[in-house]
């Protein structure tokens, strides 16, 4: 990035705000707060509006400011950028995005501003999606809420790897299916139903049932990044995609649902352990869970057959996230050569807050409700 030609502006969904004495910089659930006793920070940020260089905001800045000098400008622009406050004005699609690529990823777009900065265009953001080439292998129950959602992301080229009939057991969680469909191959018609969603999108159907890693290396020839929601993830076909893409030098992520969890890892070859690897590391450091895998791969142990809907879905979009982060680079895989899980019973705590005896609204009297005996329907 050429600072000295850059067009510095505050993103527009970071407002600034504050007292005097005080700048505050708000958005994405973080605030931040700078001193400034002169003014000068705020009059530096509204000055920051994506139609003068860094030598005509300080130019500007000096009339108020004259011991400010250039470089002190130019010192302040660059932390501002560190942080994630700024944009180059000078960014737009041309040459990037058409027209309708601009008004069908206006959302996305104003996703990709918040983690874009003056050395990266959010709309070249947007590109890396539209441009990046997937492997998909299952449409089932995670895959099912994959596809459409890929597409919905704007990924331009899906190679979809299915070979399963719709079941009417997949209907409680396989929302691209419908129960006319019961019986009729999955891959016909989620791919007929997803290019009727966007007819851009390139999909290249592959009815095959994954049987070797040369299936999967085949699979991974020239695509940017394989997922892999098999149903037969755990037991056959992980092995098999762990060396295929290692061949191929392309990255996979995992998903997969265990009764109560979702879970997820991704492997980036070169960069992170393989899952040889890490079926090695349990191997040495923790027998009692490789005794596990080998009894559920047996079939002794529990069974594949449990699946909730609100649990498929979260793996779904654990899963796009990690996609999303791998192909554009907008932060690190949080998944690169770790299991994460996500359970039913367990949510992170943001905030928390009481009862406030000044509520106008819940902290009125109210008149006492009949008794009546606690079940569990009423317990909440």
């Amino acid at each position: 990035m050429e600072l000295d030609a850059a067009l510095p502006m505050v993103k527009p969904g970071l407002p600034v705000f504050g007292t005097p004495g005080l700048v505050q910089i708000g958005g994405y659930g973080v605030v931040t707060e700078i001193e400034d006793g002169t003014g000068e920070i705020r009059c530096l940020l509204e000055l920051l509006d994506g139609s003068r260089t860094v030598e005509q905001v300080w130019t500007a800045l000096n009339r108020k400011y004259p011991a400010l000098s250039v470089e002190d400008v130019r010192a302040a622009v660059l932390q501002f950028d560190d942080a994630g406050f700024l944009l180059d004005g000078r960014h737009t699609a041309d040459g990037v995005l058409d027209d309708y690529e601009l008004r069908r990823w206006d959302r996305n777009l104003n996703f990709f501003g918040s983690y874009a900065s003056m050395g990266q265009s959010r709309y070249e953001l947007q590109a890396r999606l539209r441009d990046c080439r997937i492997t998909l292998i299952g449409l089932g129950g995670i895959g099912s809420h994959l596809l459409p959602n890929l597409a919905a992301m704007g990924v331009g080229h899906v190679r979809a790897v299915e070979a399963d009939l719709v079941d009417l057991s997949n209907l409680n969680r396989q929302l691209l299916y419908r129960d006319a469909d019961v019986g009729r191959a999955k891959l016909d018609l989620a791919v007929e139903r997803v290019r009727e969603f966007d007819p851009r999108i390139d999909i290249e159907p592959i009815s095959l049932r994954i049987g070797s890693v040369e299936d999967v290396h085949r699979l991974a020839d020239g695509a940017d990044l394989l997922i892999s929601v098999s149903d037969r993830a755990d037991t056959e076909v992980i092995p098999w995609v762990n060396a295929g893409c290692a061949q191929a030098g392309i990255p996979f992520v995992c998903g997969a649902i265990d009764t109560q969890r979702a879970l997820c890892f991704t492997i980036v070859p070169g960069r992170t352990g393989c899952v040889e690897c890490w079926r090695l590391t349990a191997l040495q450091n923790d027998p009692t869970s490789v005794a596990l895998h080998e009894h559920r791969r047996d079939r002794r142990l529990g069974g594949d057959n449990a699946a909730f809907a609100p649990l498929v879905m979260l793996a779904a979009g654990f899963i796009l996230n990690e996609v999303t982060r791998v192909v554009t680079g907008i932060g690190k895989p949080v998944a690169a050569g770790r299991l994460m899980q996500l359970r039913f019973d367990e949510v992170v705590e943001a905030e928390r807050w009481g009862k406030h005896p000044g509520c106008p609204v819940c902290g009125l009297p109210v008149s006492e409700p009949a008794e009546r005996p606690l079940t569990a329907t009423t317990a909440l």
